[in-house]
């Protein structure tokens, strides 16, 4: 049976108003805030405080490796063909028509918290913080994982949404078509910054069955957007892909980071050699 959309259209508009100048303010604050939590966090001493600098660069190096670029790039060639065909278009009209649901509403109420900028980032914050308490808290881990996922992903993708330009799907005649730098919603917020926790915390874990079930919840806030009908397809997978690379490049700094004790044996002399990698 076709799902009647119960919400006033205009009201609807004006929330997307609202959250759009939300976003325009912890956009410009939360990446400073970012860095000098993280060094509060991270920095008791002059050592410590260039640990987290290299991190923050390596995270930063990872990111736009060449391997990781040609990857978005074939992600975003992708994205361009959906986009700018019917497809997204196709898309959306079958999930309104066919598939949303009350409860696909209900589902998407609370799957969208987590693409809250404004409350996701202090939290992370919060978590990393944890770590000045006690330096081996899991906790801990997440909250800094989490926070340096932001520092190196929101930029490139604050960038993308105004390069594509594209619009929401209320947004008539345009839609979808990317017109780049004339619209700021070619990637979906939302997705990437929802995706982030949940797929940290899948790259923390060995269980199999745990990491599968991350990485499906991952992808709730992404679904909660092209159910409110705020993006479209295309958007909101390139906003999941671009927190993969990103989780993925912190992820590589902390592999990085491996010590290895060898032991050394001669005629004369014995002992152990240990290499840190950083």
């Amino acid at each position: 049976m076709p799902f009647s959309n119960p919400f006033d259209k205009q009201k609807e508009i004006h929330g997307i108003m609202n959250r759009t100048a939300q976003a325009r303010s912890w956009r410009i604050a939360f990446p400073l805030l970012l860095i000098m939590a993280l060094g509060v966090f991270s920095a008791p001493s002059v050592s410590a405080s260039e640990g987290i600098r290299d991190t923050l660069l390596n995270d930063q190096r990872n990111y736009y490796s060449k391997e990781r670029l040609l990857r978005l790039g074939v992600a975003f060639g992708i994205g361009g063909v959906v986009a700018n065909s019917s497809m997204d278009e196709n898309f959306q009209d079958h999930f309104q028509s066919r598939l949303r649901s009350e409860d696909t509403n209900d589902f998407s109420d609370v799957a969208n918290f987590f693409g809250e900028g404004q409350y996701m980032l202090p939290i992370s914050l919060a978590l990393a913080g944890v770590s000045f308490i006690d330096e081996d808290s899991v906790i801990g881990e997440f909250g800094a994982k989490m926070a340096r996922s932001y520092l190196v992903g929101l930029p490139p993708m604050w960038a993308m949404q105004r390069i594509t330009g594209a619009s929401r799907p209320s947004e008539n005649p345009h839609g979808s078509s990317w017109r780049p730098l004339n619209d700021a919603n070619g990637v979906s917020g939302h997705a990437f910054v929802g995706a982030v926790p949940f797929l940290v915390g899948a790259g923390m874990t060995d269980n199999a069955f745990a990491r599968g079930a991350l990485y499906v919840a991952s992808v709730a806030t992404a679904f909660s957007r092209v159910n409110f009908d705020v993006h479209y397809l295309s958007q909101v997978a390139l906003g999941w892909y671009m927190a993969y690379e990103a989780t993925g490049a912190v992820q590589e700094t902390n592999r990085n980071r491996r010590v290895t004790v060898i032991p050394v044996v001669g005629q004369d002399f014995h002992g152990v050699v240990v290499s840190a990698r950083w």
